[in-house]
């Protein structure tokens, strides 16, 4: 039996959806056909793939991606198409930093084992410097450094400029004496030092030549409105995600929670709003996690421009208009200035980032952003409690839950739920939570319906995970039998494979997990390297053969001094027949006329005919007599 990878299935799966009308990224057919269902044994990723079972994975995924009464498939695109653009942005920065540092530590590690053959050769120091020169285009021409030297004149001369006055040739015979350690330790403050030089240059409109200025990248960002904006739409969709739990709660809880209203959605109506409540889960998932970065950054930014700014002045104050500055003073606030620097751009490298992200998010709401069915709306007009409190209704009437009841961190039996507050765990506001801080209760016993826990309550840590809920009862009932609840999540994520991205539980599906096929698709990108041979002929045979080819040097040495004897020569012109100078000229004539004659009469002659016969010339001998006769014709 041939084993067929994801990768193999998902190109069918893309070939059978383009041949069908409908382009399908290869990120969205892998994750697609990563998690058909096998019937109730989980999906066909977690076993062994034959071509039978293939045929079947390309037949249900592709109807699937194309049946419209699936919404599920909008939230599996939307995160396909997320993680892709976010990993290609990663892929292309780690690219571009690896070359750059594959370049500096090529030329880095020729300059640490360099070694003179004696303190005279000047020649070979001079490449030595040459080569340190190089390393300092590549280093100190950007803040990120550079694959390649740049080509720019005005480049090159301020870095040349800045070389030769923080180290002059003359420091070369001490640098030679230096271990490989410190050689690298002294050129890696070297290029703090240049390129520390080099900003104060541009900040002075002296110099500066290709080196990006961190404010103005940061204008024309507009980062700070680009936080309000994702802010704005957070609260937009967070406010959408409350609008379908309270009507997904009030149509599928007790009469007393609808609000005394007569229309219900049905069945059809409340799938698509508990599929669409978890696509803007996911989305507003993305949009957290990009006001969070953006936030994270602008701070980190702020602070680095803070910092540049006082290193600026303290360098203005402590130059001046001196010709010369004390290199111990200076040297330093140079190096310093360089680290900010290339901090900050960090930080702008992340900001840019973060914007193209938010522009893919963009695209995606524009291809699918649903609204709330007509009945929901009027549902919740009548709902007379919002914004998350029809689950703490339902628990009216019954007894009160007592979560002093659940075990604490000091429990000795590790099997237990224990339950961790702020007064009796150090750490709890570090606790990393998991499933995305939804309420796992929930989830398993209403429906998959994705509502946010309540960290208030407190946390339970099971089995490595920390869990938090939306009600107390909730949490008290997980206590009880945390096995079941975590396997109705599993059975969950069978049902609904977008909540395996979604919950963060990858782990717990290692083979059909975003994650996984994204690292797949990443390695068949890759380049295949294999052994190869071909044959070639001893001699080859020259197709183009040209006549006039002369291989004797002497040869040709005549004909050039014949061709050189030409200019001594007088030459003369002549116009033939032939000569492509010649004029074109007409002329017309007229043809001779034909002439004939026509008579009547005819005459002609009968002339007769004599013929002569010789007799006696036969027979007994007599003698010949000629005959003469006439015939009339």
């Amino acid at each position: 039996m041939v084993a067929i990878s994801i990768v193999t299935i998902s190109k069918e799966l893309m070939l059978a959806c383009r041949q069908l009308g409908h382009v399908v990224s290869e990120s969205l057919a892998a994750i697609v056909a990563a998690t058909v269902v096998n019937g109730q044994s989980g999906f066909f990723s977690e076993k062994v793939i034959d071509e039978n079972d293939a045929k079947t994975v390309v037949e249900e995924a592709a109807k699937k991606i194309l049946s419209k009464e699936q919404p599920g498939i909008s939230t599996l695109r939307l995160q396909a198409g997320y993680e892709t653009a976010f990993a290609d942005i990663e892929q292309a920065q780690l690219k571009k930093q690896s070359e750059a540092k594959g370049a500096e530590d090529k030329t880095l590690a020729w300059i640490s084992k360099f070694t003179a053959k004696f303190d005279e050769d000047f020649d070979t120091l001079t490449g030595l410097y040459k080569k340190i020169y190089h390393f300092l285009l590549l280093r100190c021409t950007s803040p990120t450094g550079e694959a390649k030297p740049p080509s720019d004149s005005v480049v090159e001369r301020e870095v040349a400029a800045a070389l030769e006055s923080v180290f002059p040739r003359v420091g070369l015979r001490s640098f030679v004496a230096l271990t490989g350690a410190e050689k690298s330790a002294q050129l890696q403050e070297l290029t703090g030092i240049v390129l520390g030089i080099r900003l104060f240059n541009m900040h002075q409109k002296k110099g500066g030549a290709g080196l990006p200025a961190v404010d103005d990248i940061h204008k024309q960002l507009g980062s700070v409105e680009f936080l309000e904006n994702v802010q704005k739409e957070a609260e937009e969709v967070t406010e959408l995600c409350r609008e379908y739990t309270d009507v997904i709660v009030a149509a599928s809880g007790p009469p007393r929670t609808r609000g005394g209203t007569s229309t219900m959605p049905d069945e059809q109506e409340l799938a698509r709003a508990q599929c669409d409540l978890l696509y803007y889960r996911q989305y507003l998932c993305y949009l957290l996690n990009l006001q969070e970065d953006l936030a994270t950054s602008l701070e980190k930014l702020s602070i680095e421009q803070a910092h540049i700014r006082e290193e600026m002045s303290d360098i203005d104050a402590l130059v001046g208009g001196r010709v010369s500055v004390p290199k111990e003073q200076v040297y330093p606030r140079f190096d310093s200035l360089a680290r900010n620097y290339r901090t900050a751009w960090k930080e702008v490298q992340a900001l840019e980032a973060r914007s193209k992200l938010y522009g893919v998010l963009q695209e995606l709401r524009k291809k699918y952003f649903p609204a709330l069915a007509q009945t929901g709306k009027d549902m919740l007009a009548k709902i007379p409690r919002r914004e998350g409190q029809l689950l703490l209704d339902e628990d009216q009437g019954e007894e009160p839950v007592d979560l002093e009841s659940i075990p604490g961190p000091g429990t000795q039996d590790t099997h237990m739920a224990q339950r961790l507050t702020v007064e009796n765990y150090d750490q709890f506001l570090n606790l990393p939570l998991d499933f995305q801080g939804f309420c796992v209760h929930t989830l398993v016993s209403r429906g998959r319906l994705l509502v946010p826990g309540n960290p208030a309550l407190g946390v339970v840590k099971y089995a490595g995970r920390y869990c938090v809920f939306a009600t107390e009862r909730a949490m008290a009932e997980f206590a009880q039998s945390p096995d079941h609840f975590f396997g109705g999540i599993r059975e969950a994520c069978y049902k609904q494979p977008e909540l395996i991205h979604l919950l963060r539980v990858h782990e717990d599906f290692p083979k059909s997990s975003l994650n996984t096929v994204l690292q797949m698709l990443a390695g068949s990108q890759s380049v295949m390297l294999a052994d190869a041979g071909t044959e070639t002929p001893l001699h080859f045979q020259e197709s183009n053969i040209d006549k006039d080819y002369e291989w004797n040097e002497w040869k040709l040495r005549q004909d050039a001094l014949h061709m050189a004897d030409i200019r001594r020569k007088t030459t003369s012109t002549t116009q033939t027949a032939l000569s492509h100078l010649r004029r074109e000229n007409e002329t017309q004539v007229y043809l001779p006329k034909e002439v004939g004659t026509n008579t009547t009469h005819s005459r002609g002659t009968n002339p007769p005919r004599l013929k002569k016969y010789y007799t006696g010339l036969r027979g007994e001998a007599q003698q010949m007599k000629v005959t003469e006769l006439k015939f009339d014709l």
